[in-house]
């Protein structure tokens, strides 16, 4: 059985109407992220907390099942023993209010993140830099707008299975340097400055990524690069 309090959202069962205001109160702040093209954590974590008050309400649900009611009669058409309506306690009914109240705020300003996500995806052009080698389970990523570039090293780590049983490998990058792009600096001459930093991997898999606007990079840029990639040497969905 899961924790019943598995997380900070059900602290807002002490005060319903409380919790409502910190809960308005924080997809503001979220809203102020996205003004600024920032994604992460802010998606994971409303994606973590629509999930905890889901599994809050299954549990609500099978804990109003469990509670007795007086036996007030048979049916017998049915074969099934007839009991008194139950007379829910104070605990259930805060949180049949506070799932009702927060829930689809939560929902909405995910939905706001992920249709943010896809537009700043739709904006990112990228591609292999010269021709790839048959192992892409590392290499480098090449971050790119304006005339500056970041490069950043990544790794795909083993395969590990979900909560539900699907097969998920984790896509880990480290920083490695900065670059201005230009005429006489290309992706090709970033990546051959790689190899020759990083001789340990002489044919590396390198991805280069243009975002027609300003990004920030460890909020937004990286993690979408991120997903990009996966998705491309996987074939799966990040």
């Amino acid at each position: 059985m899961r924790d019943p309090h598995p997380s900070p959202w059900f602290s807002l069962l002490s005060d319903a109407e409380a919790g409502l205001y910190r809960m308005l109160a924080y997809v503001r702040r979220i809203d102020g992220r996205y003004s600024e093209r920032k994604l992460y954590p802010h998606l994971d974590e409303l994606r973590a907390g629509a999930e905890d008050l889901q599994a809050l309400r299954r549990e609500r649900d099978h804990l109003a099942a469990a509670m007795p009611r007086p036996i007030t009669g048979v049916d017998l058409s049915r074969g099934e023993l007839r009991r008194s309506p139950m007379h829910e306690d104070d605990a259930l009914r805060a949180i049949d209010t506070m799932i009702t109240s927060t829930l689809p705020e939560l929902d909405r300003a995910l939905e706001r993140g992920r249709e943010l996500r896809e537009r700043l995806a739709s904006g990112i052009r990228f591609g292999p830099v010269g021709l790839l080698p048959l192992y892409t389970g590392e290499g480098y990523l090449i971050l790119h707008h304006g005339r500056e570039a970041r490069s950043y090293a990544y790794a795909l780590g083993l395969p590990v299975l979900d909560t539900e049983g699907s097969e998920h490998r984790a896509l880990r990058t480290r920083f490695v340097a900065d670059h201005a792009i230009g005429i006489t600096s290309t992706y090709e001459h970033v990546k051959a400055g790689l190899v020759r930093a990083y001789p340990q991997l002489p044919n590396p898999a390198v991805f280069a990524f243009v975002s027609d606007v300003s990004l920030p990079a460890i909020e937004t840029y990286v993690p979408l690069a991120k997903q990009l990639v996966y998705s491309t040497i996987t074939g799966q969905a990040a």
